[in-house]
């Protein structure tokens, strides 16, 4: 399961009582972390060392009825933005759940992923911590017995087009595509192609259009979390091996299909199609609801292919929830909140829970006034996203779409065309500086048809000095 962080600030009464408020007498240099051993506890928390693995001199455990609090008294030297962790364990009773209040003001509904009789870390919160005390208080939620170990602090630092993958612990191969991609930000295009689910048509047709393969295949999940009887689950990942033995990027993105099963939809109720579902996406919250089990369920059979991919060292361009803010899918049509929990827990299910640690998180974005509501946050996305499809034979450059972006997150993250119809002719990003990481056509029609993406326009861009092709991508393998 995922961490889900809803934040809202109270006021704390530091001064209520004498032992609430006895502070930690902990060196400076060693002020980021605070052992729950050192906490203040309420009702029927213990100290224990029992299990192995735990930081400081023990962890607090028996987290078992709502009058359970461990207070932390968090003694910080500098104000300013802070990531927050928890070190915990869920011991023998599958997942936990808990409330974390900052400074009695932001309040944090924390979903604990199963850890079993091990220690695990977890990031919790991003919050604007004060100078010198600030407390962090701990209750269980409605999924109890649970063990806390400490919780750690680590200044925030958004950086310029965000120097470090949001994976803690991400793979090489990973970090040397990211490191790639930001070398060759504003500098350079990638071309890239749509696959149809798990073949390679597309990427062969052009290719044999223009003698050249683009640097980017796309992938789908579409149809992974079915079992149709005609579709070859394990092409994708064998497709992606191969593309990316060829010194090609892969990436992946998800039509996912009603998690009921109750039909195979994945377009809401806000569209015409005659193939929509009801499924609501605000129960992610809810960890007893059966859809919320459903989400999970799914997300672990895509993550056992992510998996794969992970093994055979490759890194993925991964793409989820996309589209959301337009409310036709499913995943964004109850609103921004839901499809930020949905993002955050998916996040902690595959990064902290399966160690995923070769996925490079893209969140897309749109140019709608209230964008940043959608936004899951820097702590959660490594690339920002626009799908973009202009008039048929429309091949400007979108700048205007694209500043919007590098305005709005204020050049944090690097910005992609993860999807597109009539793709922008180079001459025209390089005039407008329009610093696109890289396009990619939808399948089919979008890849192929004259008025859209015309054979000659394809040409042009994949014999374009702008504009990168798989034969000039180097190997990231090392």
């Amino acid at each position: 399961m995922k961490i889900y962080c809803t934040i809202l600030f109270t006021a704390i009464a530091l001064f209520a009582c004498k032992k609430d408020k006895a502070e930690i007498k902990i060196p400076p240099s060693q002020r980021l972390k605070f052992e729950a051993e050192n906490g203040v506890r309420r009702g029927s928390l213990s100290v224990s060392s029992s299990l192995s693995g735990f930081s400081g001199t023990g962890y607090v455990a028996s987290f078992s009825s709502a009058n359970d609090k461990l207070i932390f008294n968090v003694i910080n030297d500098l104000a300013g933005d802070y990531n927050l962790y928890i070190g915990y364990s869920t011991l023998t009773f599958g997942a936990g759940s808990c409330i974390i209040t900052i400074n009695n003001s932001e309040t944090v509904n924390l979903n604990l992923p199963a850890t079993g009789n091990a220690f695990a870390e977890i990031k919790f919160a991003r919050s604007n911590l004060w100078q010198n005390l600030n407390t962090v208080s701990l209750t269980p939620g409605g999924i109890k017995n649970f063990a806390v170990d400490y919780i750690r602090i680590e200044p925030f630092s958004p950086g310029v087009a965000a120097s470090n993958l949001v994976n803690p612990n991400p793979s090489p191969e990973a970090v040397n595509l990211y490191n790639y991609l930001k070398q060759t930000y504003s500098k350079r295009i990638h071309s890239g192609a749509t696959a149809i689910t798990s073949s390679m048509d597309e990427e062969n047709w052009i290719f044999q259009q223009t003698g050249k393969y683009p640097a980017l295949a796309g992938f789908d999940f579409m149809n992974h979390t079915r079992n149709y009887s005609w579709e070859r689950k394990g092409d994708l990942v064998k497709n992606a091996v191969t593309w990316w033995s060829q010194n090609g990027m892969v990436n992946c993105h998800w039509h996912w299909r009603d998690p009921l099963k109750n039909n195979d939809a994945f377009y809401s109720m806000a569209t015409s199609y005659s193939e929509r579902t009801t499924f609501d996406v605000s129960k992610i919250s809810d960890t007893l609801s059966v859809e919320y089990a459903a989400m999970i369920m799914d997300i672990d059979t895509v993550a056992n292919y992510l998996r794969q991919l992970r093994d055979a060292k490759v890194p993925v361009l991964w793409r989820p929830l996309h589209e959301a803010s337009g409310k036709w899918f499913w995943w964004g049509y109850k609103g921004a909140d839901a499809t930020k929990t949905l993002w955050k827990v998916m996040y902690n299910r595959l990064v902290n829970h399966h160690k995923l640690n070769n996925l490079i998180w893209i969140w897309t974005s749109d140019v709608k006034s209230d964008d940043l509501n959608w936004y899951p946050g820097d702590e959660y996305v490594d690339i920002l996203s626009m799908d973009i499809y202009p008039t048929n034979g429309d091949f400007s450059s979108q700048v205007t779409s694209f500043n919007h972006l590098k305005t709005d997150f204020e050049g944090r993250k690097m910005i992609t065309l993860s999807e597109n119809g009539s793709i922008p002719d180079p001459d025209n990003l390089v005039t407008d500086k329009a610093g696109w990481l890289w396009f990619m056509p939808w399948y089919g029609d979008y890849t192929r048809k004259s008025t859209i993406n015309p054979i000659t326009h394809w040409q042009k861009i994949m014999n374009h000095s702008y504009v990168i092709t798989r034969d000039e991508m180097p190997n990231l393998k090392n």
